[in-house]
């Protein structure tokens, strides 16, 4: 989507793109960069897709899963972290289980237009376990036998950014988690900023994100709250300990609520 003011576009129009999508994958990591603006207009209107993608999934998976935007995660690992399980989780969803390997390899044979990348069976005894729709094949150069991980294709990946210009060259700033790879994977990426600017390069930064990556351009000052996005804001315990209060049926509402705040 390309505009007379590059690809800026407000948060509604943006996370409709998700709407009956296959595969959705949020960046971020922990407490940290989470596109929460996103999954709280998710919440509060109602929207849902089929599978969310994400590596760890925190109060932006439980917040998705308690208001039913989605029924399936997948992921290597999910909860609160030390405050343990909020509404969401407490409930439970389906789960398909990877590691942070397998997730990167389905990644990765996406971006490489390959039918599978290998795992070697040794290291993931586990997964072979818990996921049986894996299937297994030798190495034909060693004879190890080795599991085949299909790609994970995604719809749309939404990626908070610390800054990001219109043309859509982002950076992040803190921890990089895998957005960038989330975003090469992807069919189509939104990036929500805390900080618009005219040129992301006009001070000599180099863009974790560049312009031919995404499709959308959303400025959502306090779009990561209650985590953090660093160097802006560190992440609100006080408010993510309440969030773990709450019973299912008010998470929605919560949602609306700040949400509401975000747009005055």
């Amino acid at each position: 989507m390309t505009t007379a003011d590059g690809k800026l576009a407000n948060l509604a129009d943006a996370a409709e793109l998700a709407r009956g999508s296959a595969r959705v994958a949020l960046g971020g990591w922990s407490f940290s960069r989470r596109p929460m603006a996103a999954a709280m207009h998710w919440a509060a209107h109602g929207l849902r897709f089929d599978e969310l993608l994400v590596l760890t999934g925190g109060i932006e998976t439980d917040l998705l899963v308690a208001t039913g935007v989605v029924q399936r995660v997948r992921g290597f690992y999910l909860g609160m972290e030390a405050l343990g399980m909020g509404p969401g989780l407490k409930i439970g969803c389906e789960v398909v289980e990877e590691t942070e390997t397998s997730l990167m390899l389905g990644l990765n044979a996406v971006v490489e237009g390959a039918s599978f990348l290998p795992l070697p069976a040794r290291h993931g005894v586990a997964l072979a376990q818990l996921r049986p729709d894996l299937r297994s094949l030798r190495c034909p150069y060693t004879d190890e036998e080795q599991l085949a991980i299909p790609p994970l294709h995604i719809d749309v990946a939404y990626v908070h950014a610390w800054r990001a210009d219109r043309q859509g060259n982002a950076v992040f700033a803190g921890h990089r988690a895998a957005d960038r790879l989330l975003a090469l994977a992807a069919r189509q990426t939104v990036v929500t900023c805390e900080e618009l600017v005219d040129d992301i390069n006009a001070d000599g930064v180099e863009a974790d994100l560049t312009e031919p990556l995404v499709c959308m351009v959303v400025h959502a000052p306090g779009g990561a709250k209650p985590g953090g996005c660093l160097p802006s804001y560190e992440a609100d315990w006080p408010t993510l300990l309440d969030y773990c209060a709450l019973e299912r049926d008010a998470v929605a509402g919560w949602a609306r609520a700040r949400l509401e705040g975000l747009a005055r």
